[in-house]
């Protein structure tokens, strides 16, 4: 804690050192969205307002080298750029290595010179800073006390939901520049998710499925998420699966990045169905057509869950540690349910990649509520 406290006061430190603002050369609007595919997915409804409300502006989308295939083929970005944010590399860094990266980036902003750039991520100081060094004219984020010493505009953040917060501050930017944002409420009806394009992959899931053995209607399974303290039981998944695939008449397909294959290879050792590991064998626009096609996809909160329901797909969801009003699914409730036992503790929210397997929220959803979910959205669907 004293250790954030000194880099903190340091950089504020830094930031008053006075910087020369930049002279835009074209009106671009630079966004910066360090997180993953579920951030990256629940972004896609407020720049579809964006562009509506500024047809004739740049936008630049900045993310991560793991956010661009979200944004592939995208109409409401011009162009995409990948910078691999520090802290979201889900790699170990060294101390300095942000603020070298920081400083080359910073070169390249003042060089590109947009109008504007936007904090996507409320409490992205790094992000900020980075624009305040770049000397962009205008920076706009949360009014959140990790950004605000950094920025010009700080906007309060409305809405539970983080689709709905992205709108909030992309309105709110439409109006810093003169423009007037959509009036249309923000809802799953109103601004449904986008998905990625998936030209191509079609083909490809229809082959990597008949090399698995898939034929007809599946279960699309998917256990793992970023963090492991998201993760459920393996002998619940298996019981789930085993249950679903029998009564209704489906084989299992089990999806994964290939650092969950060990966890997703013990379900489906487990099942008591024809059943599929597909576990480190897709790219994302490959995911996305398989996940369109199942019948039905489960699992913990994560971005393949959310990328699910972007493509249309019905869903049940398992939440435990984070929170379903900032990160439910965003679609038709009658097509997507979630599943908690509603235990809190001082530690909610807390996705870090330290905390192991096993939290008590998780452990605390039974095989029982889960079934109970699926066989409703079966029902309805």
């Amino acid at each position: 804690m004293n250790r954030h406290r000194l880099r903190d006061a340091g950089l504020r430190l830094a930031a008053r050192i006075p910087v020369a603002p930049a002279v835009p050369r074209a009106f671009e609007l630079m966004l910066l969205r360090p997180d993953h595919l579920g951030d990256v997915l629940f972004l896609t409804p407020a720049l579809r307002r964006l562009r509506q409300a500024l047809p004739d502006a740049t936008i630049t989308a900045v993310v991560g080298p793991w956010g661009a295939p979200v944004l592939a083929g995208n109409p409401d970005v011009d162009e995409v750029l990948t910078l691999p944010f520090p802290g979201f590399t889900r790699r170990p860094g060294g101390r300095v290595q942000p603020y070298r990266l920081l400083a080359c980036w910073a070169r390249i902003l003042r060089e590109r010179a947009p109008a504007a750039v936007v904090v996507l991520r409320d409490d992205h100081w790094w992000g900020a800073l980075l624009a305040q060094r770049a000397g962009v004219p205008l920076r706009i984020g949360a009014d959140h006390p990790a950004v605000a010493p950094y920025l010009t505009h700080r906007i309060p953040l409305g809405g539970p939901h983080w689709v709905q917060r992205n709108a909030a501050l992309l309105d709110a930017t439409v109006r810093i520049l003169g423009g007037t944002p959509p009036e249309e409420p923000v809802t799953p009806a109103t601004a449904p998710l986008r998905p990625p394009a998936t030209d191509g992959a079609e083909a490809a899931a229809s082959t990597l499925l008949a090399a698995a053995g898939v034929s007809g209607p599946y279960l699309a399974v998917v256990p793992g998420a970023g963090a492991p303290v998201k993760h459920w039981l393996a002998p619940r998944w298996a019981a789930v699966a085993t249950e679903v695939a029998r009564a209704a008449g489906m084989m299992v397909v089990l999806t994964g990045s290939s650092s969950e294959a060990a966890l997703i290879d013990q379900i489906c050792a487990a099942i008591g169905a024809p059943a599929a590991s597909l576990a480190g064998r897709t790219d994302l626009p490959t995911l996305a057509a398989i996940l369109r096609r199942a019948r039905l996809a489960v699992g913990v909160d994560s971005g393949p869950m959310h990328l699910a329901v972007a493509v249309g797909t019905p869903t049940v969801h398992l939440f435990g540690p984070s929170s379903v009003d900032d990160f439910g699914p965003w679609g038709a409730p009658r097509r997507h349910r979630v599943v908690s036992a509603g235990l809190r503790c001082p530690r909610c929210g807390d996705l870090s990649p330290e905390r192991p397997e096993g939290a008590g929220c998780m452990v605390a959803i039974s095989t029982e509520a889960v079934l109970a979910a699926v066989q409703e959205v079966l029902a309805d669907g």
